[in-house]
């Protein structure tokens, strides 16, 4: 497979991720548990891209009271239940790609929430995610290569 094939296929699942986290969201947990598969299969038929999809919604759900507590700490003035149900949901899929996808670049993660934020909310939302998803990251790598950081 082609390098460029694969990022596409990366992104497109990123997407799917996003939509599903979305739904899980409004509808609860239950979609996840008894239409994740489903919905993904309804949006595509490349089996990559829907592995993909599923991984990393399913992922990022699990992971989401970690990202929602790491939000809270880097955004203090706004409780997660303000923040417009995309904007959590790209910020929690790429604090849950940092850290538990370490094989993706950093750069490329945030570089992907922020074009999905721009892509399904507003371009004020692109504004926010950069700057929590910075202030994550910063962090995130303090923790994994404290000499990198002078600590």
């Amino acid at each position: 497979m082609t390098a460029k094939k694969a990022n596409r296929e990366q992104s497109e699942g990123r997407r799917l991720a996003l939509q599903a986290l979305f739904q899980a969201d409004v509808q609860g947990t239950d979609f996840l548990v008894e239409q994740l598969s489903r919905f993904i299969a309804e949006q595509t038929t490349d089996t990559n891209v829907r592995e993909i999809a599923v991984r990393y919604a399913s992922g990022a759900w699990d992971y989401r009271e970690t990202a929602d507590q790491w939000m809270s700490r880097l955004v203090p003035k706004w409780s997660i239940s303000r923040m417009a149900p995309v904007d959590r949901n790209v910020i929690r899929l790429a604090m849950w790609e940092l850290s538990h996808v370490p094989q993706t670049p950093p750069k490329v993660v945030l570089d992907e929430a922020i074009n999905i934020a721009r892509e399904f909310s507003t371009q004020d939302s692109a504004s926010f995610v950069n700057g929590v998803l910075d202030a994550a990251l910063k962090e995130h790598m303090a923790l994994i290569s404290p000499a990198a950081t002078g600590q």
